[in-house]
């Protein structure tokens, strides 16, 4: 293990994490991963109604799979088909950037229940707290058909 004896090399513990943090770590990885052939490909489906944003999916595509990152609709529009319907735009554009599965994680006391509805089989889960409460975080993966 490296020991630091350098006054001016140090860690630190950032709690909220500055944006520009969070971006120089993110642009370090992926640019690692890119010099080892492990592309990302972000992207992003948006929901508008009377020109405001009213839900969207953010995900990317790396070595074959989608990976659904954040999924929103705004609360006037839950069961509306709006989810449904940002899933399946992923999906397409993933299929057409070559994916050939997708993966998704939500909590129990977020949707677990709609995934399924979507083809999307549990993986994996695990179990914490919040809160006081039990919340589990539970992921879903579907098999993606050829693009259409």
């Amino acid at each position: 293990m490296a020991t630091i004896n350098d006054e001016e090399t140090m860690f630190e513990m950032l709690d909220p994490v500055p944006s520009e943090i969070a971006t120089a770590i993110s642009d370090g990885l992926n640019a690692f991963n890119e010099s080892a052939d492990i592309r990302r490909e972000a992207f992003a489906i948006v929901w508008r109604e009377n020109g405001g944003l009213a839900g969207g999916a953010t995900a990317s595509v790396s070595f074959s799979v989608l990976f659904i990152g954040n999924l929103w609709v705004e609360k006037s529009l839950h069961r509306s088909g709006v989810g449904r319907k940002l899933m399946a735009a992923a999906e397409e554009e993933g299929r057409r950037r070559a994916a050939v599965m997708a993966c998704v994680d939500t909590l129990s006391t977020q949707a677990p229940d709609f995934y399924p509805k979507l083809g999307y089989v549990e993986f994996g889960r695990v179990s914490g707290h919040a809160g006081g409460r039990p919340v589990d975080r539970i992921w879903f993966r579907k098999e993606l058909s050829a693009a259409t």
